[in-house]
């Protein structure tokens, strides 16, 4: 059985969000994980945002963006972690503003709380909270 442990913390650059994800392998075994970062299809798949009261916000899902197929084998050894960074950009559309990822994105409004949650290998981190200010 896989274990792993995930963490997140996000800091803000002008009007775009790095969130750095953290896996952790708390298992016996040298994992052997694919992943990138920024892939589309790790935060389709992976990546849920919630709000101020902790209610889980959908996910616009933009299939222009092709999901990245190559092969991109990460091993973790025991005890060790690696890191990945997911970037994410505000962009206003119609009098909306939206959290846009590669491949997914959330509306979103100004001055409110967020929390940002990765779920992987059924693994999930803290929901770390950010503002959109």
């Amino acid at each position: 059985m896989t274990k792993i442990k995930i963490n997140a913390e996000i800091e803000k650059d002008g009007e775009s969000f790095i969130f750095y994800v953290n896996i952790f392998n708390i298992s016996e075994e040298t994992l052997k994980l694919n992943l990138s970062n920024n892939t589309s299809g790790l935060v389709r798949e992976t990546v849920h945002l919630y709000d101020k009261n902790k209610d889980r916000l959908h996910k616009g899902v933009s299939y222009m963006i092709p999901i990245d197929d190559v092969t991109n084998l990460t091993s973790i050894e025991t005890g060790e972690s690696a890191q990945l960074i997911l970037k994410a950009k505000l962009e206003e559309i119609e009098n909306d503003l939206f959290l846009d990822f590669k491949g997914a994105n959330f509306n979103v409004k100004q001055d409110e709380t967020y929390y940002f949650q990765i779920e992987y290998l059924g693994a999930k981190s803290d929901m770390a909270p950010f503002n959109i200010d």
